[in-house]
């Protein structure tokens, strides 16, 4: 195998021998090294497949985030698959590394995003938030950073996304609604998610959590989210807008009510995507 692109010391992309592009890691593999160098095989530790849809996402990431943070979510995945036998695709694996060097960025600045699921998370995926809780310490051992189980509760949602089956069906009512979501708020925020593309990765991660919430039918409960409701409101009155063109698109679409606190958590993670 020769390498195509050096990223920094320690990883590299390459080309298997079918020609799928690959990203190696492993201390010392990309020292002195320049695209066409021979990769030293005995230096790999760990090996991703590259697929065309994620790449450009995951080029930009390794690029940006320290190898260490990169280790621990690998390590999450891993464990996620031997105690539960999840299986994370390259996409899983780069919207978690994502989410989480943003997590650790905010906790720096004194900031966290509340997560007004976490009660039904830890309820109804109590294997998966156990890993995410595990995952904590994964994180704090590589960046000395300590987040809340808010963030434990987001590390389980990727773990949800990426486990739980997908039919044709189910990915093509998941799609209809993401894309009508995004839609309706680029309408009303008069914005254009194809220009930036990480947020628009980021805000689809919550929205097809959401939206296998309300395909399965899981009981939803009411948290106090009233002082946040109003809180967006009064930011900006284009929330209550929004806010009426989603129900009624979700009622319309999927028989579904949404209930305060997803819509509340439909706004949370809008207003960090239309910032």
């Amino acid at each position: 195998m020769r390498i195509i692109k050096v990223f920094n010391n320690n990883i590299v992309a390459t080309r298997s021998d079918q020609g799928e592009e690959m990203i190696l890691t492993g201390t010392g593999l990309g020292f002195q090294k320049k695209p066409g160098d021979l990769v030293n095989e005995s230096k790999i530790e760990k090996v991703y497949e590259v697929l065309d849809d994620s790449r450009d996402r995951f080029y930009r990431l390794l690029g940006d985030t320290p190898m260490k943070l990169i280790d621990a979510t690998q390590k999450i995945r891993d464990r996620a698959k031997e105690e539960l036998g999840i299986e994370m695709t390259v996409n899983a694996l780069v919207g978690m590394i994502d989410h989480i060097t943003y997590a650790v960025e905010r906790k720096k600045q004194g900031m966290e995003i509340p997560n007004l699921m976490l009660h039904e998370i830890r309820s109804l995926y109590a294997e998966e938030f156990k890993i995410g809780l595990k995952g904590l310490e994964y994180i704090k051992e590589a960046t000395g950073v300590s987040l809340s189980e808010h963030e434990a509760g987001y590390i389980t949602m990727h773990m949800v996304n990426a486990s739980l089956g997908e039919n044709k069906e189910s990915i093509s009512k998941i799609f209809l609604f993401t894309s009508g979501i995004v839609e309706i708020i680029e309408q009303v925020f008069d914005i254009d998610f194809s220009e930036d593309e990480i947020s628009l990765a980021r805000l689809n991660s919550h929205l097809k959590f959401l939206a296998k919430r309300i395909l399965l039918k899981q009981p939803s409960t009411e948290d106090h989210v009233e002082e946040f409701y109003g809180m967006f409101l009064k930011k900006d009155r284009r929330f209550k807008t929004v806010e009426k063109k989603i129900k009624t698109f979700v009622r319309k679409n999927f028989q579904h009510e949404l209930s305060l606190q997803e819509m509340v958590y439909l706004m949370v993670h809008m207003n960090k995507a239309i910032s």
